[in-house]
């Protein structure tokens, strides 16, 4: 970025117009405000074209308003574009399926751009397709850190949409965020993705979301909080998330919801695969009107989930915690998830269960039946446990059929809730081949270890001594 650009200002709040602010960013370089001491807000009238690289920083001071009639600012076609400190509000893109002028209520980022946003505040943003708040077309990157986004709507992707381009997403917090049924769509509450890479025989991209926080967004169709569709070999990663309270609902052409926190899809291309990888994460009290209270997952062979929380989600039809086949989990913990068909906890087939614990998980078909898991899958070290009736289905072959004795999700250090296991609880000690760490960070000895995502007692190397 450089580090020099325009001032927009002469040192009062008066003095910092759109037309200023309209100068400067068509100079480009590093745009910064001298608008006086106090806070200011710039309403702009037209969105501001960026047609060189650009940075722009309000230093926490400088709120661009859209007025709910237009964008803020759009990258054009190969620029880079960045924007720090500053609060966005009331932009709107157009309602139109065009993804150029549609979407990026606030921020776009059009064909082959570069777009970061740091440390900002995007509220009340809308779009007509894509990205209330920010949106990048094909063959861009999207970087987001340290920033919130909170009652942003669109049709895809309620804050943040990027097509076919690489996302990443850190320590950000995503809240209050909704799609609309217009256009047919309504999928990703908070994010949605179409892809990472720019398209058809690229190299993979990545989508990437750590130690962020998705909170009450809702979506119609697919994807609560998220949804996160891409094509091998792209890959997603979630490390060190919170997906709570998030809802997903029924769609425009009455097709019942998938993925009450998100649906994340690695889409299948002949000799070539994609991966998922969700670690240190804890999903609570998500919801699904159909199917996958947490997550609905489209990524067998290729889902790896470790040191992760599920605790109180539910789907109205099958899978209360996770709708999909395939799946590895290890050192994770499900606890209280609900469906009301089958699959308590799981539903799907040839998951793969490793030193992971189930703990009141339940069902309410009327046979009894997979109250925890739809079918038995493969693996060892696992505890399955129901207080009111016996488990007609094992989630595998040989589980342990014993109270875990969990404490409820709690800040146990770490940067995400956890669910402690008790002092005498069959867990500790139960297990082998378990993660290097726990989800809160803290060491294991991999070859005698706790069930599920806590370590109770922490190990360390003779080497820390």
């Amino acid at each position: 970025m450089p580090d020099s650009g325009a001032v927009v200002g002469s040192g009062t709040a008066d003095s910092c117009t759109e037309g200023a602010l309209r100068a400067a960013v068509a100079a480009g370089g590093y745009v910064r405000f001298n608008c006086g001491n106090g806070s200011v807000t710039i309403k702009v009238t037209h969105e501001i074209p960026v047609t060189k690289t650009t940075a722009v920083d309000g230093a926490g001071k400088v709120t661009l308003d859209g007025g709910g009639k237009n964008r803020i600012l759009v990258a054009q076609n190969g620029t880079t574009l960045s924007v720090r400190n500053l609060r966005f509000i009331n932009g709107a893109a157009a309602q139109s399926e065009d993804r150029g002028i549609g979407s990026g209520g606030a921020v776009a980022g059009l064909y082959k751009t570069h777009v970061e946003v740091i440390a900002s505040t995007f509220e009340h943003n809308s779009a007509g397709q894509g990205g209330g708040a920010v949106a990048v077309a094909a063959a861009s990157s999207l970087s987001i850190t340290g920033s919130v986004f909170k009652g942003n709507w669109s049709w895809y992707g309620g804050a943040v949409y990027s097509l076919l381009s690489h996302l990443t997403v850190v320590n950000s917090t995503f809240a209050d965020n909704h799609t609309t049924t217009t256009g047919g769509m309504g999928d990703g509450g908070a994010i949605g993705t179409d892809g990472a890479a720019p398209g058809q025989g690229a190299p993979g991209g990545v989508i990437r979301i750590c130690g962020s926080l998705i909170k009450h967004n809702s979506a119609h169709g697919n994807g609560g909080g998220a949804y996160l569709w891409t094509y091998a070999p792209d890959k997603i990663i979630i490390e060190r998330t919170t997906f709570e309270d998030n809802a997903i609902q029924v769609n425009a052409q009455g097709n019942h919801g998938l993925g009450g926190a998100a649906r994340l899809s690695v889409g299948p291309e002949p000799g070539r695969a994609g991966s998922l990888t969700v670690t240190d994460s804890s999903i609570l009290s998500n919801t699904s009107d159909g199917d996958g209270g947490a997550f609905y997952l489209d990524c067998s062979p290729t889902c790896t989930l470790s040191n992760s929380t599920f605790y109180n989600n539910s789907a109205a039809f099958y899978g209360g915690a996770i709708f999909g086949d395939g799946h590895h989990d290890n050192n994770v913990t499900f606890a209280n998830n609900t469906a009301g068909n089958q699959g308590g906890a799981l539903f799907g087939n040839h998951y793969v269960l490793t030193n992971t614990v189930f703990s009141g998980n339940a069902s309410h078909n009327p046979w009894g039946l997979g109250n925890t898991c739809s079918t038995t899958g493969t693996g060892a070290n696992v505890i399955q446990w129901l207080s009111t009736s016996p488990d007609r289905m094992e989630c595998i072959p040989g589980a342990i059929a014993k109270d875990p004795q969990l404490a409820a999700p709690a800040d146990n250090g770490g940067p995400t809730l956890s669910m402690m296991p008790g002092a005498t609880s069959p867990a500790l000690k139960a297990g082998s081949g378990c993660e290097t760490q726990d989800q809160r960070g803290t060491n294991r000895k991999t070859s005698q270890c706790d069930l599920g995502a806590v370590e109770r007692a922490a190990f360390t190397s003779a080497s820390h001594h």
